[in-house]
């Protein structure tokens, strides 16, 4: 099984690793491995104060929650992201502003950004889509300066590791957004960040944190599970024991969802609002120790495939890029995919509506149809490609897709 959503970081190591934890409960929920987790990051960004969360939308949405900002404030994103960015804004009864995307990073468009930005504004979200520093970065956090807005940047896809010494924490009012989820650079199933330098704000969301619950034992458990299961799986998927693992596990909710169907609702669940446990920290340590190995991997295929699609008229600029998946745009993703699957290759569809997943109704985050024109286009051809794979994998799917696909 080939699949770019499916445990994209999974490894033996990981799998073992996590058995071991299993039989240790006495260290799942406070231990020595958050210190060392959060000792490794902050000589990683270099910033004074980091508060780990359950998960990304938690971090967000207790950070929102932490700034006290006055009902109705208008918070910009951009309208190319998952309902984990946008749930918290809604629950917390601010207004998201959804801005367009440019098709080089696949992030916020400084044009539309300009057209959209009023007074009443008070954040602004900049995403780092599938890794990528954003086009327009440099000009978009001048402009929040000047308006005085709250800058968080959204490295939950992932960072430049060339990039982020240059990280904004000089700037007062300035966050990041880190993201452990099982699907992103590094796993830890569920896990989350905020680094900043605002001593105030870094205080109270510690505050805040220290007053949430750490999550049950059988969710720790179901974590913890997921590594070796998910791992399994892959391995045999192909052979149909792990395809019948992995209905059976679904059946029988061995698995925590990484979007839980309330969610899917357009509902903010609370489920995630508790303290990062030190089992996921563990977990996480073992990720940040091959960090290096995982970025050469992923530069290694990025490479490889803008080698390959020469239409793609991003591939210099990609180079040597650890993207979290690579992103490419087809005409007949139908067919594509349908093509791939018989060949049990997956490839994911990051972002295949304005606001993902697809289940979701747009009606339910206020996104209203033509918002964002370039990243509904984009999300009507986009298929994203695995990086964590050897080349000879990455052979099978490029000649996949030489076969069938019109690549944009």
């Amino acid at each position: 099984m080939i699949s770019t959503d499916f445990a994209p970081n999974e490894t033996w190591d990981d799998a073992w690793q996590s058995v071991k934890m299993m039989f240790k409960p006495w260290l799942w929920k406070q231990g020595p491995s958050l210190k060392q987790v959060d000792w490794q990051i902050h000589q990683l960004f270099a910033n004074n104060h980091a508060t780990w969360f359950l998960a990304g939308r938690s971090a967000l949405y207790s950070l929102l929650k932490t700034l006290n900002l006055p009902p109705g404030s208008k918070i910009l994103v951009q309208g190319y992201t998952c309902e984990a960015v946008v749930l918290p804004i809604i629950v917390l009864k601010l207004k998201p502003v959804y801005v367009d995307i440019e098709k080089e990073s696949y992030s916020m468009s400084i044009t539309d950004l300009n057209k959209k930005l009023s007074d009443d504004c008070k954040v602004i979200i900049i995403q780092h889509t599938y890794g990528l520093v954003p086009k327009f970065r440099e000009q978009i956090i001048k402009q929040a300066i000047g308006k005085k807005l709250i800058i968080i940047e959204d490295l939950a896809h992932g960072w430049d590791k060339d990039r982020i010494k240059n990280l904004e924490f000089r700037i007062q009012n300035y966050f990041c957004l880190l993201s452990f989820g099982r699907s992103k650079s590094l796993s830890s199933v569920f896990g989350s960040a905020i680094l900043t330098n605002n001593k105030p704000i870094a205080n109270a969301l510690n505050h805040y944190s220290k007053k949430l619950q750490y999550p049950r034992k059988l969710f720790i458990f179901k974590c913890l599970l997921y590594k070796p299961i998910s791992y399994f799986i892959k391995l045999t998927y192909d052979i149909y024991i792990g395809e019948s693992i992995h209905y059976l596990t679904r059946k029988l909710n061995l698995l925590i969802p990484e979007i839980t169907p309330q969610e899917k609702l357009g509902k903010y669940n609370i489920v995630f609002n508790k303290q990062y446990p030190n089992a996921l920290a563990y977990l996480l340590l073992l990720q940040l120790n091959k960090l290096d190995h995982t970025t050469t991997t992923r530069q290694k295929i990025v490479n490889y495939y803008s080698g390959v699609f020469k239409k793609n008229a991003q591939k210099e600029k990609w180079h040597n890029k650890a993207l979290i998946r690579y992103p490419l745009l087809v005409d007949n993703r139908n067919q594509v995919l349908n093509k791939a699957t018989m060949e049990h290759v997956y490839f994911g569809q990051w972002y295949n509506q304005p606001i993902a997943p697809k289940q979701l109704d747009l009606n339910k985050v206020e996104y209203k149809i033509g918002s964002c024109p370039i990243a509904e286009e984009v999300c009507s051809k986009i298929i994203n490609l695995p990086n964590n794979i050897s080349l000879k994998t990455a052979r099978k799917i490029t000649r996949i897709l030489n076969d069938v696909a019109s690549i944009n």
